[in-house]
């Protein structure tokens, strides 16, 4: 009898999370947020309440004790987002919390596991640490054999810090924050903190630098200890002149009996140079291992012949909360070509960002080069265009010692084959492994189906998706750019919501948007504004209200909506206050980008997608200032959204027909695709042209492009829901699965293992990257479509599941972790019958 009673107990909560992390650190709200997931053996259960612990110590938990916050039983099916109510908050403590629920039986589950929650700084002048740098020295180090000091700094070397120091021996927990620009590396007693890569995430770094925090307790020794720092350019210094590399660095010690003690970088640390010479984002990294400083980063070492720092200025300092670069797969290369002589042709069968990890052995001084590309010539040599002006290089010197190990640390690269000459001996299959390097985001997403190609398009995304993930929303990962692309974002951001838990990064990315904006609310085509082109196109100007929207629609998550909807309203006044009776004619600059057999758009005017934009921003914030109780906000935005309508119609629409271009001027004939799904989309036809607008995109598909696209990133993102949802599921089905140009099947047909920036097969210089992710939209049809999984209420309180059985497809399965829990449909057509299961977690309901 009590092992039954046992088996049917109320599961404890799991997957907690405190604002979207897992035992985040260095959060700076002093209101942090908690969810959790729930389970349950039987069915259609609900959460009829919760009860929350907050305490500084653990122990207390354990007791069923919140010295900070004891919330009670709270009589709420919140399970997203419950925000901390208790003591003040003090910055640089942790703190653990737990939490029970009642079922819909109102029986209690025991507390759940312990999670944990670090502060950061909620002032940024509690810093005591300095930004140090390096002055160029007077005169040369010869301990690590540099020579040429004029040139040191036009050479770029990586610079490093260090300071030893000395504790006590009861020491309970420690933690550090740190950052350093452009990219840091940071050593306690010998070892790495952390597995950030790539770290600071990039911002404009004249407006703010992201620090990480760390926990380094288990890194500490009782007595005598060293930090040492490596400072790489990055993104910084070579490309856009910020500064010399500068770091910043500050630990926290409590003790056992409460005390606490910091060290901080100040103007007693030392510094030099060592093996990491010339680095940058798109240049690459040389290494010679004959200056390696064994022990550098020990308190052992002397570094009476290193150089006092320079104590600089810095920018204010943001936590870093968005996920970090990771490492977070190894490839095997699959095939070697020797094109030539004493080159080697690696061939990793997948397009991917990161670098590689090269193991040889050799003489002193004997120099490895590695060269990168997407591309192979019919040769089996690299074919770089497609680079631009990327060195895409690494340069590994010997120092000849037995095995030798090496991968780059300030720098990365898209590629698919890499190139090794120099090599000591011949080198073979096992010589270099692919390291793929990304912003970690959490994998929530699965789609599999009957139908090789989606399956295929599908992997295409995800692997696109992740190469253009590097701490902001990436356009290309290989050439002289790899800039946050706004229209890139926003096009991708559904399809990224579905496949990746992407708050986080969203959030980060949002900030980055409002400190580019400018005061009369204008923003820049690329954020951050490393390319300040303002102002932005509307359709990529759109990310800022879209990001925050699906941001919303995702997770339920308003305050992402009050902290930018100023921001954003002031953006859409912008707009209005560009406009021509409210026609927005002079700030599109792209519109329906890339079209096949074009850059610029050829059929659809530029005006048309920047007004109907102005439209879709309007009609977003009105429903923001809805969810955030602002009603005036929403009158008045509802008002203009609806007069923003009345004058597309009137400017663009004519018997069912939007307006098209052709050779340049406007046409009577031709019928654009993305003319006439971006009106239909949005319910923006007058309903006695409907049907004929209908008809017309029928026309512009089937008749005009035989069911191929004919639309660039803007259309596509549009162009399948269009269809689907006024009954041309098959059509749409058709379309996406075309195996001839111009579509996705062709790029597959022609060997793409990513998705590309054109239609075309390009491989000369100019547009013609091999992996971009704003064609991605697809992948998002696929799970809302084809799987039918889509969210009717914000934070998928409740979920629509509608899945289409088209085309060919006789099975589909899909999961998506959502905030509440992760849903699973799949389906299958057996003879006449249509078989399918769905698994929804606690606290979702579903129709």
């Amino acid at each position: 009898m009590f092992k039954k009673r046992n088996l049917m107990t109320t599961p404890q909560p799991t997957n907690l999370r405190c604002e979207y992390l897992e035992n985040p650190m260095g959060i700076e709200t002093n209101k942090p947020r908690f969810s959790w997931h729930l389970q349950h053996p039987k069915k259609s259960q609900k959460q009829l309440a919760y009860w929350i612990l907050v305490s500084t110590q653990k122990e207390n938990l354990e007791k069923e004790t919140g010295t900070m916050w004891d919330s009670g039983k709270v009589e709420s099916d919140d399970t997203v987002n419950i925000e901390y109510a208790g003591s003040p908050l003090v910055d640089h403590t942790r703190y653990f919390w737990c939490v029970r629920w009642w079922d819909a039986e109102d029986t209690a589950s025991a507390f759940s596991e312990i999670g944990s929650f670090t502060t950061g700084f909620f002032s940024g002048e509690n810093w005591e640490a300095k930004w140090l740098s390096m002055e160029e020295p007077k005169s040369f180090m010869s301990n690590i054999g540099l020579i040429g000091v004029s040139n040191l700094f036009s050479q770029f070397h990586a610079i490093y810090l260090r300071k030893p120091f000395v504790t006590r021996s009861d020491i309970k927990y420690a933690h550090c924050c740190v950052s350093g620009l452009g990219y840091y590396e940071l050593r306690l007693n010998g070892s790495k903190v952390g597995d950030h890569l790539l770290d600071p995430g990039q911002t404009d770094y004249n407006q703010c630098a992201l620090y990480s925090t760390y926990d380094v307790t288990d890194l500490l020794i009782a007595g005598n200890n060293a930090v040492g720092m490596t400072l790489g350019n990055g993104r910084h210094i070579k490309a856009y002149e910020y500064g010399k590399p500068r770091g910043i660095f500050q630990l926290f010690m409590e003790y056992e009996d409460g005390s606490r003690e910091t060290v901080v970088s100040d103007g007693d640390w030392k510094t030099a140079y060592g093996p990491v010479m010339e680095n940058g984002m798109y240049y690459g990294e040389q290494y010679d291992a004959r200056r390696e400083i064994p022990g550098w980063d020990t308190f052992e070492f002397d570094d009476s012949a290193w150089e006092p720092v320079d104590v600089v200025d810095g920018p204010a300092l943001s936590a870093q909360t968005s996920p970090p670069i990771r490492a977070t797969k190894t490839l095997k290369p699959k095939e070697i070509y020797r094109p030539q002589p004493g080159v080697s042709v690696y061939d990793f069968g997948q397009n991917f960002t990161g670098w590689v990890r090269l193991f040889v052995e050799g003489p002193a001084g004997t120099e490895v080069t590695l060269r990168f590309s997407e591309l192979l010539n019919e040769d089996n040599t690299l074919h770089r265009k497609t680079l631009r002006n990327a060195e895409a290089t690494e340069i590994y010197i010997l120092k000849g010692f037995g095995q030798e190990v090496y991968e780059p640390r300030f720098t990365y690269h898209g590629f698919r084959y890499v190139e090794i000459t120099g090599y000591p001996g011949i080198p073979e299959l096992e010589t270099i492994e692919g390291i793929f390097v990304h912003s970690d985001v959490e994998h929530i997403g699965n789609l599999h189906c009957s139908n090789q190609l989606i399956n295929t398009i599908h992997r295409n995304t995800y692997w696109g998706q992740l190469s253009n993930l590097m701490s902001i929303p990436t356009d290309c990962p290989q050439r002289d750019e790899r800039m946050g692309w706004m229209g890139d974002a926003q096009l991708a951001v559904e399809e990224s919501f579905y496949n990746f838990h992407m708050v986080s990064f969203y959030t980060k990315y949002l900030n980055d948007i409002r400190h580019a904006q400018k005061e009369d609310g204008s923003l820049s085509d690329v954020i951050p504004a490393y390319w300040a082109i303002y102002p932005a196109d509307p359709a990529w100007g759109s990310a800022y209200i879209t990001i925050a929207w699906y941001c919303y629609l995702f997770t339920g998550d308003t305050r992402i909506l009050a902290d930018h909807f100023d921001s954003m309203k002031r953006y859409v006044e912008f707009m209005k206050n560009s406009t021509d009776d409210l026609i927005i004619k002079t700030l599109g600059k792209f519109g329906d980008w890339c079209p096949p057999g074009s850059i610029l758009p050829t059929k659809t005017p530029i005006e048309l997608t920047s007004t109907w934009y102005f439209y879709h921003d309007t009609l977003l914030l009105s429903r923001m200032a809805k969810a955030l109780d602002k009603i005036q906000d929403f009158n008045d935005l509802y008002e203009l959204s609806d007069r923003i309508k009345e004058a597309f119609n009137n400017q663009f629409l004519e018997n069912g027909r939007y307006a098209t271009v052709k050779n340049g001027v406007l046409s009577s004939i031709y019928m654009s695709q993305t003319s006439q799904a971006l009106p239909l989309y949005l319910d923006m036809v007058p309903e006695d042209q409907k049907q004929q607008a209908l008809e017309n995109l029928k026309t512009a598909v089937i008749s005009q492009s035989d069911c191929h696209v004919d639309t660039g990133i803007v259309g596509t993102r549009y162009l399948f829901d269009v269809l689907t949802e006024n009954g041309l599921a098959d059509v749409a089905f058709k379309v996406a699965t075309q195996r001839t140009y111009p579509g996705f099947g062709y790029m597959i047909e022609e060997g793409a293992t990513t998705l590309w920036e054109r239609w075309e097969k390009l491989e000369g210089s100019g547009m013609n990257s091999h992996n971009h992710i704003m064609l991605g939209s697809i992948d998002a049809w696929f799970y809302s479509v084809l799987a039918g999984l889509s969210p009717m209420e914000p934070g998928w309180k409740k979920a629509r599941i509608k899945p289409h059985i088209a085309g060919d497809l006789t099975q589909l399965s899909a999961s998506v972790k959502t905030v509440r829990g992760e849903i699973k449909v799949s389906w299958k057509k057996d003879y006449d019958q249509l078989i399918m299961e769905i698994d929804l977690p606690v606290n979702l309901t579903a129709e």
